[in-house]
């Protein structure tokens, strides 16, 4: 059976797929993305990942040729037509300036383009989510403010894949940014949480961190279950301490670690508040899903 992926309007077989060589996204990694998750049709959280990709179109000077809604059905005629209603998909959306004219500013004159792949899911381990993972601190050190790139979704990935393969080469799955004074940033794919005597936290959106849609998933989550959550700076030293930490990103959902470096976390993998968390996204997952499934029956 033949994959699919949509490009500039059009759904195209994916071994034809192209771009052109000159585009400002190939040349200079000029372009932006997301990946969200498909729960057998029920394309989770959808909307947020489309509000913040338009969020950092509109910031970073890209000329928007296509409106919400019709990204929103593009993606939903690209999952179909790869047959992926009836199981689990991951969906990627890639938005670049264009072709290269020449010239570096923001020229009104660039055509973005659009592509979206999609394709059936290839899911984590589930020992990942029963045993936990372990994650090593990344050599590259990152300032702490001052840095809005970060906020968004570059597809220059490069600091994220170097980080990623020194979590492989130690037998982690995960690696985590830090700052020289040993703040804690973020994951590598994935935003991070720590748990100390009954209470969530995680650093705030005003670090040099990505607003992860399944972290402010896990933050909405705390406040609607009376869980104590607060956003503030994270030290190094706070989650190796800590009683239990997890990670979030769109594709694992919330995933338990059982190790930092060295340092083994907490007694119980999961910990209480991190499995409870874990059970409420599943049902915030399944609430969605026949939400999504009443709205298309009366469509």
């Amino acid at each position: 059976m033949f994959k699919y992926v949509f490009i500039n309007g059009e759904l195209v077989v994916e071994h034809k797929a192209r771009i052109s060589v000159k585009d400002r996204g190939f040349l200079y990694s000029d372009g932006l993305y997301e990946t969200l998750r498909g729960f057998k049709g029920n394309l989770f959280m959808l909307d947020a990942h489309v509000q913040r990709l338009f969020h950092s179109l509109k910031v970073l000077k890209y000329n928007i040729l296509f409106d919400e809604e019709y990204l929103k059905n593009a993606v939903n005629k690209t999952v179909k037509k790869n047959n992926l209603s009836a199981c689990d998909s991951y969906i990627k959306i890639i938005v670049t300036r264009g072709i290269y004219n020449g010239d570096f500013h923001f020229s009104s004159s660039l055509r973005p383009s659009l592509i979206i792949i999609a394709e059936k899911l290839k899911p984590y381990p589930q020992e990942d989510y029963i045993e936990g993972i372990n994650i090593i601190s990344s050599s590259i050190k990152r300032q702490s403010v001052g840095r809005s790139l970060y906020s968004h979704k570059l597809i220059n990935y490069f600091e994220n894949i170097f980080a990623k393969d020194e979590g492989h080469s130690s037998g982690a799955q995960e690696a985590i940014f830090l700052t020289r004074d040993h703040l804690v940033l973020e994951g590598a794919s994935s935003n991070i949480f720590f748990i100390k005597r009954g209470a969530v936290y995680t650093p705030p959106v005003t670090q040099n961190i990505l607003p992860g849609v399944t972290r402010e998933v896990a933050i909405n989550i705390c406040r609607e279950n009376m869980i104590r959550i607060r956003e503030k700076k994270v030290h190094y030293r706070d989650i190796i301490s800590a009683d239990e930490v997890f990670k979030t990103s769109s594709v694992a959902g919330i995933v338990p670690v059982k190790k930092i470096d060295w340092f083994v976390i907490g007694r119980n993998i999961p910990g209480n508040i991190t499995l409870r968390l874990m059970e409420l996204y599943e049902d915030k997952i399944n609430s969605s899903d026949e939400k999504s499934n009443m709205e298309s029956q009366e469509g």
